[in-house]
């Protein structure tokens, strides 16, 4: 994921994972966010949209890495208790395998 998940990007990460992913059959999704500092709401609302849209498929998508900031913005928001957020590329593999 970019450093800065914004306004200016969300939809084109959006479409990629739309594209690469879910149009393709994979319904099990890993989203690494080591090297984002940034989520604006458009970025947020993106999140929430790709895991719908996962569930939708009855898939998951597994989030792994959020840096403290953007942690604290999820508990805020309450989306902490919403997505499948892991602090380990393995615990996520781990889940999206079962």
């Amino acid at each position: 994921m970019p450093k800065e998940f914004d306004l200016n990007n969300s939809h084109d990460i959006k479409e990629y994972i739309y594209t690469e992913a879910f149009d393709k059959g994979y319904i099990h999704v890993l989203l690494d966010f080591s090297g984002t500092e940034y989520i604006d709401s458009t970025g947020l609302g993106t999140i929430v949209a790709l895991h719908r849209q996962s569930l939708m498929k009855a898939g998951s998508i597994a989030f792994v890495n959020f840096d403290e900031n953007i942690k604290k913005l999820l508990k805020m928001t309450a989306l902490d208790r919403v997505l499948n957020i892991f602090e380990s590329e393995k615990d996520a593999i781990e889940f999206l395998n079962r």
